[in-house]
């Protein structure tokens, strides 16, 4: 109720200088107080009748205020998320590294050691393709660097 008695004050004001002193109100300066009435009743909507909503939206911009922009431990402190995006983004990750282990380690074409930390970059490849009538599981698959998959 405050707001509204707010908002038809400054409005009584507005009139009684565009009406007793036109001059110093532009054509330009209606639109911006239209414009400002406009935004006033949508706040006042948004806080009176989505107020689950705003109290969400602030809470996630206090929550993110707080927390630091970069952080040197993100994947150790993030590790159930950042495992759970790995296994999504990279769900082949156990099949290379069970395949890996079986090839000792190396690429299946070139032979060059493959480390455990680039295994990410290295290709599923079959060993008999598809088109030629090989099957399509495990046993058909090996693990080569992305040079040597093509």
């Amino acid at each position: 109720m405050n707001s509204f008695i707010f908002l038809t004050v400054i409005c009584t004001i507005y009139y009684c200088i565009y009406k007793y002193k036109p001059e110093y109100i532009e054509p330009k300066y209606n639109y911006y107080f239209g414009g400002f009435i406009a935004i006033y009743l949508f706040v006042i909507y948004m806080f009176t009748y989505e107020n689950e909503f705003m109290y969400k939206m602030f809470k996630n911009i206090y929550d993110t205020s707080r927390q630091p922009l970069y952080t040197f431990n993100a994947k150790d402190s993030n590790a159930e998320l950042y495992n759970t995006l790995n296994n999504t983004l990279n769900p082949n990750g156990d099949i290379k590294s069970m395949l890996c282990q079986k090839q000792g380690n190396r690429c299946a074409k070139c032979q060059n050691y493959i480390m455990n930390k680039d295994l990410d970059y290295y290709k599923l490849k079959y060993l008999v393709p598809l088109q030629q009538g090989g099957q399509n599981n495990v046993n058909n698959l090996c693990v080569v660097c992305p040079t040597c998959m093509f």
